[in-house]
């Protein structure tokens, strides 16, 4: 297949006689993703030199082995390789420190886990100190400090709570068993104790505040909050996984029962309300770093891309950039744990955004969200499939296009269909025609949202001159990571010379939500998980993928909206019509052409172009006809005459078999014997004036 940019390039030095790169890049943006590299790699370097000379770092208090995990986990979230002698002597040392502390034994789970992506060389050590965590549990589902004396000590609290859901969340996922009453104990205990404001506090007391009294629980604040929001995410996933799974007539049962949405809700409205990347709101800047950490923690879980209208990672990453030491260190006093609890900010937040979930308005606040793991277990599963670990967030249609090509797949999911504006559904388009892809599922194979997607694409302001329809099995889709054979309904609008829009009528985010769900010989979450990282795959061509803050180049004019005076002597092109149905194939390559010559190259090209038959007397106002499509076609005899009469009188045709296909190409070779039967139909020698762009010349 003829790259795209290629074959624009190429019609540029036929017009014009040149060749010229396309796209303009936005030049703003609040923090680089060069910035963030470069801090992650000084603070890399300020952890690795921090070491002792036995190769661990120096403890902090009583926690021995704490900061040796907590860098460890940093470092191993940087990229940096389990291989790495820095990483193997920090796993060595773990297995030799005593399960005592709550704090080390569940960042020791976490190291164990993401030290091991064969899940075999660490899992004795893991499913050991993942026992104790079980084993410390209180009866209030929370955690206390630790043992002494094999006595569990400390009341239990918010933070030594979430630090041991975080443990065992990494031991499930990795295979060890937790169960399930460690996980409902801990959602009844984060139910309870969220005060009347939303957020949470260290520890909670069951008395009532009096007005002007000081008894009572200490005001919510910033870092226990988010440890409360995470911890319900945790808990809910992992019910989910283990709970009852049913897949009745295509249909989940469960889909958008969740009992923690209201909680949650107040919680992510309490995040959003007292938000700060300068201060843990409610404690000044004490545990700030601590704070940046567990929004990163509710950021990656819940996807979501702002807390209120805060975008909390471009805003957490420009104050780190801005506030790192020249030694690559944060904190007041340059701890340690306040540059590893930054460098997993940093790090883990980064990572690119390969699927967003589009979020709409409609008559239930989770209709566009009904399943709300569904993308967690997805990127879950996608891991480095593509190249590099990824992770997804949230957007709305009010992001600016750039913002919503952070992402390479945008995923609009529902029972209800969304109604969507006209200003929405043009963006929608202009999404799709600067390289993004839609993937619509109805989800629970809903016929609500099937008959109004379908309605929805037809709509002028999209896609009504081309047709949604059953994907053939030639489709790449079907091999490009996974070979799949159950087409299992998907469709799919082809734009140009590939598939902008997927549309399944049958689930996925349920599949998803389940996990692992399974029906005699049928693995249906894994099958749904592998045609997922199929359409990822098609969907990025398996190119490089974008850190989340890149800045993606979009074309100008791409909405079709940018005014153009038409100037006088301007260069006319007519597509030319021919009865396939598929002759407007790529819809825009002569608008973002046309914007290419009058930017780059000084030619001045109509960019509304007009479709015309052969046998049209208009054609002849037109010096150069363009020629697209697929598929098949044979013109009449009266087409033929008339379009050799046009060639004759000194027009140009300029044709391209879209994608490469071999049916549009034999037709067009027939068409051409049949215009000149006399001359041969031979490719351009190396030193043609249309290859060489030095037009004019022998």
């Amino acid at each position: 297949m003829i790259h795209a940019t290629y074959k624009v390039r190429l019609m540029a030095v036929i017009l014009a006689g040149c060749a010229i790169a396309f796209g303009s890049a936005s030049t703003f943006a609040q923090v680089s993703s060069e910035q963030v590299q470069k801090s992650i790699q000084k603070a890399i370097a300020t952890l690795r030199a921090s070491r002792q000379a036995n190769g661990t770092w120096k403890d902090y208090g009583g926690y021995k082995g704490g900061i040796t995990a907590i860098s460890t986990l940093a470092l191993l979230n940087a990229g940096i390789s389990p291989n790495d002698p820095a990483i193997r002597r920090g796993v060595a040392y773990l297995k030799e420190v005593k399960d005592e502390k709550t704090y080390v034994v569940s960042l020791k789970c976490q190291v164990f886990a993401a030290a091991d992506p064969s899940g075999k060389a660490h899992k004795v050590s893991l499913q050991q100190s993942a026992a104790w965590l079980i084993k410390t549990q209180l009866k209030t589902g929370m955690w206390g400090y630790g043992l002494s004396r094999g006595v569990t000590y400390g009341r239990g609290d918010n933070s030594n709570t979430q630090f041991a859901l975080l443990g065992l969340h990494e031991a499930a996922k990795a295979g060890i068993l937790v169960p399930e009453r460690v996980w409902k104990l801990s959602r009844v205990h984060f139910f309870n104790t969220q005060l009347a404001d939303g957020g949470w506090t260290y520890y909670y007391q069951k008395t009532t505040p009096r007005p002007g009294v000081r008894v009572g629980n200490i005001p919510s604040y910033g870092s226990m909050t988010a440890a409360g929001v995470a911890s319900l995410y945790i808990c809910g996933q992992r019910l989910h996984h283990g709970g009852m799974k049913a897949f009745v007539n295509g249909a989940y049962p469960s889909c958008g029962k969740y009992k923690q949405n209201v909680v949650l809700a107040k919680g992510l409205e309490w995040m959003g309300k007292n938000f700060s990347v300068k201060e843990n709101p409610g404690r000044r800047t004490s545990w700030l770093h601590y704070y940046l950490y567990g929004i990163e923690r509710v950021g990656m879980v819940s996807g979501m891309r702002n807390f209120g209208r805060h975008d909390w990672y471009r805003q957490g990453a420009k104050f780190l950039v801005d506030t790192q030491s020249a030694k690559g260190t944060w904190g007041s006093n340059y701890a340690t744990y306040d540059t590893a609890f930054s460098l997993l900010f940093l790090a883990k937040g980064i990572r690119p955004v390969i699927i967003q979930k589009l979020q709409w308005k409609g008559n239930r606040s989770n209709c566009w969200n009904r399943n709300i793991h569904d993308l967690e277990n997805f990127t879950e599963f996608l891991d480095t499939k593509l190249g590099r670990k990824t992770t997804w967030q949230t957007a709305t249609l009010n992001l600016s296009l750039q913002d919503l090509r952070v992402s390479p797949v945008l995923f609009i999911t529902g029972h209800e269909m969304p109604d969507f504006s006209k200003a929405e559904r043009v963006k929608l388009k202009a999404f799709v025609e600067s390289g993004g892809t839609i993937l619509a599922e109805a989800c629970c194979g809903s016929q609500e949202f099937r008959d109004g997607f379908r309605k929805l694409v037809k709509s002028k302001e999209l896609w009504p001159e081309y047709p949604l329809k059953p994907l053939p099995s030639s489709h790449q889709v079907w091999s490009s990571h996974y070979t799949i054979n159950d087409r299992y309904g998907l469709e799919g609008i082809e734009i140009g010379c590939r598939t902008g829009v997927f549309f399944s009528p049958n689930a996925l985010s349920a599949l998803w939500e389940m996990q692992d769900y399974k029906k005699g010989d049928k693995a249906w979450s894994e099958f749904a998980f592998k045609l997922g990282t199929n359409i990822a795959a098609y969907a990025t061509g398996r190119e490089t993928l974008a850190n989340k803050l890149d800045l993606i180049d979009l074309p100008d004019n791409v909405d079709g909206n940018k005014p153009f005076e038409v100037p006088r002597g301007a260069v006319r092109i007519a597509r030319l019509y021919h009865a396939t149905g598929d002759y407007n194939a790529d819809a825009n390559c002569l608008l973002k052409l046309s914007a290419l010559l009058r930017d780059e190259a000084n030619v001045d090209v109509v960019a509304k172009e007009r479709h015309l038959k052969t046998t049209d007397k208009a054609l002849y106002d037109y010096p150069v006809v363009f020629m697209t499509g697929h598929n098949a076609f044979v013109l009449s005899d009266e087409e033929i005459a008339a379009l050799k009469k046009y060639l004759d009188k000194g027009g140009f045709l300029f044709a391209d078999s879209c994608c490469g296909r071999k049916a549009f190409d034999e037709s067009f070779r027939k068409m051409v014997a049949k215009l000149f039967p006399e001359k041969k139909f031979q490719r351009l020698p190396k030193n043609h004036p249309i290859i060489t762009g030095q037009l004019g010349k022998p």
